[in-house]
């Protein structure tokens, strides 16, 4: 929060009173706005932070924390799963009023809202810094980076900057936010993140504009503003302030604020919809990022400036996942099964995977996806990542067995809560005619060892045989052992004895 260089200040910072909850190190599940009553919403409290924290970022690749101190050179590294914060070398600037970060091949970029000259550049390999010109001109807290580039925004500026050239390049201007009430464009203390081809920004400060950028267009699209919040009676309602994340689970833009309160802002970047819940500390300009990391998955959430508590926040949505199957059977014991996977809702599911172990005597030939991929035989594991509310995944696993009859079965799950658990699985029995030995078999017993194997008799012809007795099976229309669709036809020669 700053109260100069001309920019819009908001409310004061003031300390707040820590959930004796998050003391003793307990869960809290939130309640959830009307419109997401599905969701279920824990905190998990964290080792608090060495210091107050600003400019978090994450290394994707390790998933290791970084942050730098408040108003401070102070630099610390945070592991998921040790819980363990570790000090690392000073940053050469002071990050003053609050700052952002963002990770880049290797490196942590540090922009700080007082900075109107420099960024930090961290290099994690070395523990070593250098220091850039900033790209913007000005100071901000608002920074995130893809594909090779940083993005930075402040007021009505916007731009993205490549390390590897050095060149910095003018985008098309922010929304002016006018419906927010606040100063034209991003304030300093906002947020940006990158998901894929668009950006996402809040305006920060205590201001509800929202926004997102599309690098494609090079165009911005305002977006609903988020709610304005007045947890303490004051009359004087705010929105969000600095710091977000997006988590890719739940396909959701997070933030937080107001000044001194305990809201957390939810934006559903499908439904195209805010939400809020409570934090269990209240926040001045914080930081917080995602981290998929198995076991330790998501949002994590420093208190910043104010103080040292730390979260790590996870949603799972509520939804009904139902696979479906139906098989194909060809000659030479060659199965197809085609199975659908749907959500039927009422939210998205992330992590979705199907589970077909292939039974003994069962050979995988191919397995294919309409999304995500298949590995694994005979465990058999189709990873199909997010599926939308309402919508559906297919597979084609192609197999090949000699067998009278195959049982497949296929079940689903995700990192969403399902609420029907009784339609996780489907299965289906494929029948083959597997012709057996009919050699030497009289008519009546050959007939009825084809009904068994799921074969069905054909003509009967007859020819004299000087080896076989007369009226037992010389040979059968098709070789023993192979494998046809059931009810297949199999002609039987029978023996008219010898001339």
């Amino acid at each position: 929060m700053e109260t100069t260089f001309g920019w819009n200040s908001r409310r004061g910072a003031t300390g707040a009173a820590i959930s004796a909850l998050a003391l003793l190190g307990l869960l809290l599940t939130m309640t959830l706005a009307p419109s997401a009553q599905a969701r279920t919403e824990v905190f998990q409290p964290l080792a608090p932070s060495p210091v107050e924290l600003t400019a978090l970022a994450t290394d994707p690749g390790t998933s290791l924390i970084y942050a730098q101190e408040d108003d401070g050179t102070s630099f610390f590294v945070y592991d998921p799963r040790t819980n363990v914060w570790t000090e690392r070398a000073p940053a050469p600037l002071d990050s003053g009023n609050n700052g952002g970060a963002a990770y880049l091949g290797g490196k942590i970029y540090i922009s700080y809202t007082g900075n109107t000259a420099e960024l930090s550049v961290y290099d994690i390999a070395t523990n070593t810094w250098t220091t850039i010109a900033n790209p913007l001109g000005t100071g901000t807290g608002d920074i995130t980076a893809g594909n090779g580039k940083l993005y930075l925004a402040a007021e009505l500026k916007f731009v993205s900057y490549d390390p590897a050239t050095g060149i910095a390049t003018p985008l098309a201007e922010p929304p002016k936010f006018e419906a927010a009430g606040c100063s034209d464009g991003f304030e300093r203390w906002g947020g940006l993140q990158f998901a894929g081809d668009k950006i996402y920004g809040h305006q920060g400060n205590g201001c509800s504009g929202f926004a997102v950028y599309d690098i494609a267009s090079n165009s911005w699209l305002e977006l609903p503003l988020a709610p304005e919040i007045d947890e303490e009676g004051s009359g004087e309602p705010e929105g969000p302030v600095l710091g977000s994340a997006i988590n890719p689970l739940a396909n959701t833009y997070l933030t937080s604020g107001p000044y001194s309160e305990k809201t957390l802002y939810r934006f559903d970047l499908e439904a195209g919809s805010w939400s809020t819940g409570k934090l269990p500390f209240a926040v001045e300009d914080n930081g917080m990022v995602y981290i998929g990391l198995p076991d330790y998955e998501g949002v994590y959430i420093i208190q910043g400036e104010g103080g040292t508590e730390f979260t790590r926040y996870t949603e799972r949505n509520q939804t009904d996942l139902s696979p479906s199957i139906s098989t194909k059977v060809a000659k030479g014991g060659r199965i197809t099964y085609s199975i659908q996977v749907k959500n039927n809702g009422p939210e998205r599911a992330g992590g979705v995977a199907v589970s077909n172990p292939l039974l003994k005597g069962v050979t995988l030939v191919s397995a294919a996806t309409s999304q995500g991929t298949c590995t694994g035989a005979p465990a058999l594991t189709c990873n199909l990542g997010v599926l939308r509310s309402g919508a559906s995944a297919s597979l084609t696993i192609n197999v090949k067995a000699p067998l009278r009859r195959v049982v497949d079965t296929v079940t689903v799950s995700s990192l969403a809560i399902d609420t029907n658990p009784g339609n996780d699985g489907a299965f289906v029995i494929s029948k083959q005619c597997v012709v057996p030995k009919l050699r030497k078999r009289g008519l009546k017993g050959a007939k009825k060892a084809l009904r068994k194997a799921n074969c069905k008799p054909g003509k009967v012809a007859r020819r004299y045989s000087g080896k076989i007795k007369e009226d037992k099976v010389v040979r059968g229309g098709k070789n023993r052992g192979k494998v046809l669709p059931a009810g297949s036809k199999v002609k039987l020669v029978v023996s008219r004895g010898s001339k």
